[in-house]
């Protein structure tokens, strides 16, 4: 046995987290979208167009960071 550390371990990386700010930041930014569409007057139809346009999109960025997350698995 040495103490030299093993050249196949891989150094251990932080996991992934949102921070509370962040998570803020988020709620703050969508209450405003949908605040600015009801002061326009926008139709209900329109406020779920835009819904379904931002899930779509955070399912998409989602996606994106679990196949970030599983390529640096392979390194």
């Amino acid at each position: 046995m040495s103490d030299q550390p093993d050249s196949r371990q891989r150094p251990s990386r932080p996991p992934l987290q949102f921070g509370i700010s962040s998570l803020l930041l988020i709620t703050v930014a969508v209450a405003l979208l949908f605040g600015t569409l009801r002061w326009l007057g926008a139709s209900p139809t329109t406020g779920s167009i835009v819904l379904v346009i931002l899930i779509v999109g955070v399912v998409l960025a989602l996606g994106l960071v679990v196949a970030i997350s599983a390529g640096m698995d392979d390194r």
